[in-house]
């Protein structure tokens, strides 16, 4: 069975929130691997916010060479397409499938469901079940599932991995015998 996993990178410029990367993978949920990775900027057509370029470390030359929007969403639904996945992609937080429609031009067909599943609110739940705290971002949830961060924090690519990864560390939590039948 095989997953989408993705996430973007936003300016947040007085203009408001624009999307500048786009990260996504595929994955197996029943082996855990991560089968390939595909990462864009995007042009937003405006100067980043320096925040968000220490943040990130995408840099202005980088958003001012980059491809559309649209090109970097269709770069994704090949992506999903090739590997013949889930129609509903999972993210780290929510709303970035509602960021990412209201973003493309309004004619552009969705390719995936109505729904995303948000690992981070999975990633809560589990948590409460065990009396835990139940904030966290990224890493630090990565930690606590006994997981080490891979890459660049607040890097698109780097973060859908790292979302596929927590999930299925939280399918493990849930059905123990999971890996037992791979």
């Amino acid at each position: 069975m095989k997953i989408l996993s993705f996430d973007l990178e936003l300016n947040q410029a007085p203009t408001g929130a624009k999307i500048i990367e786009i990260g996504a993978c595929v994955g197996d949920i029943l082996t855990g691997e991560i089968l390939e990775s595909y990462s864009a900027f995007v042009n937003p057509e405006e100067k980043l916010v320096d925040h968000i370029i220490l943040l990130t470390s995408i840099t202005q030359q980088q958003v001012d060479a980059a491809g559309t929007l649209l090109a970097a969403y269709q770069g994704m639904e090949a992506l999903a397409a090739r590997h013949a996945c889930q129609r509903m992609p999972i993210v780290w937080g929510g709303g970035d499938g509602a960021t990412l429609r209201k973003e493309l031009p309004p004619e552009t067909p969705w390719s995936f469901g109505r729904r995303e599943l948000d690992v981070k609110a999975v990633f809560q739940a589990y948590e409460m079940a065990v009396g835990e705290k139940v904030q966290a971002g990224l890493a630090k949830a990565m930690t606590r599932l006994g997981l080490a961060f891979k890459g660049r924090k607040h890097r698109a690519i780097d973060d859908a991995n790292n979302t596929f990864l927590i999930y299925c560390a939280l399918l493990d939590k849930f059905n123990p015998k999971r890996n037992a039948n791979t």
